[in-house]
C-alpha cells in the first residue's frame, strides 16, 4: 500500500498515519507503525480487512466504558488484539449524552463548549488515571517491535484523547512541536464534512448562535487546547 497521511476507511472516522514526519537525529517516523483514528464501532468487514492488510496488530481503545458500551469496536479477528485503555473512567467528553441533554446544556451555558474542552485537556495532563492510560499506551508501543505491524489508537472522534496520544508519541520520537501541532489541527480539515453536517443538523433543530458556537468547540480542535 502507498504511504499517505489520511487513510480512506469509508466506515471509519478521522483515520490517519503518523509515518513520515521528520524526527530526531535526521531520521523520520516509520510508516505503517502508528495509526490514529476515531471509533471503530461501524467498521465494515471490508474495512477491517483493509486494516489487517495494512498491518494493524493492536487496537487500543482510549474511550470510557459508557462509550464502549454504546458502540463497541468491530474488530473480531485473530490478527488484531483489542486493548481497552480508557483515558477517563467516565465519559468526560460528553459522547454518551442524548441530543436533548446536549441542547439543554449548551443553551443554558453558552460558553460550555470551550470551557469544558479546556478542562478536558487539563485533566489529561493533571489526572493520575489519565497519565496511567497514556503510560499503558506507551507499553504497547514498546511491544510492537516486529516489522510490518502497526498500533492503532483511537477515541470516539479521534481528536482529543487521540490527539494528545499522538502529541506525546511524536514528542518522544523527536518530532518538532510545530509539526506535531499541525498534525493535531489536521482533524479540522479531515473531519470538516462531518462537523459541518452536525452543525447544520443542530441549526435545523433550533440551536441558537451561541449554542452552535459552543457546539463547534466540542466537535473540533483548537490551538488553544493544544
Amino acid at each position: 500500500m502507498k504511504n499517505q497521511r489520511v487513510l480512506t476507511i469509508p466506515t471509519g472516522e478521522n483515520f490517519r498515519e503518523l509515518g513520515g514526519y521528520p524526527a530526531a537525529n535526521g531520521q523520520s517516523v516509520k510508516w505503517h507503525k502508528l495509526l490514529r483514528a476515531g471509533h471503530l464501532g461501524l467498521l465494515s468487514k471490508s474495512d477491517l480487512k483493509t486494516l489487517e492488510n495494512y498491518g494493524v496488530r493492536y487496537d487500543v481503545d482510549l474511550r470510557s466504558k459508557p462509550e464502549v458500551d454504546m458502540l463497541a469496536d468491530q474488530v473480531e479477528t485473530q490478527s488484531i488484539e483489542y486493548i481497552f485503555d480508557p483515558v477517563f473512567k467516565e465519559d468526560a467528553t460528553d459522547n454518551s449524552k442524548t441530543p436533548a441533554e446536549m441542547k439543554d446544556l449548551l443553551e443554558s451555558h453558552p460558553t460550555y463548549g470551550r470551557d469544558h474542552m479546556e478542562n478536558v485537556y487539563r485533566s489529561m495532563i493533571n489526572t493520575e488515571h489519565c497519565r496511567q492510560a497514556f503510560y499503558k499506551l506507551f507499553q504497547i508501543l514498546l511491544k510492537n517491535h516486529e516489522n510490518d505491524q502497526a498500533v492503532l489508537f483511537h477515541c470516539t472522534a479521534g481528536k482529543d484523547r487521540t490527539g494528545m496520544s499522538a502529541t506525546f508519541i511524536l514528542s518522544a520520537l523527536g518530532v518538532d512541536q510545530k509539526t506535531i501541532e499541525e498534525d493535531y489541527l489536521l482533524t479540522n480539515q479531515v473531519s470538516k464534512p462531518v462537523i459541518d453536517a452536525r452543525l447544520e443538523k443542530a441549526k435545523k433543530e433550533g440551536y441558537t448562535e451561541p449554542a452552535l458556537k459552543s457546539l463547534r468547540f466540542l466537535y473540533s480542535v483548537s490551538p488553544d487546547f493544544f
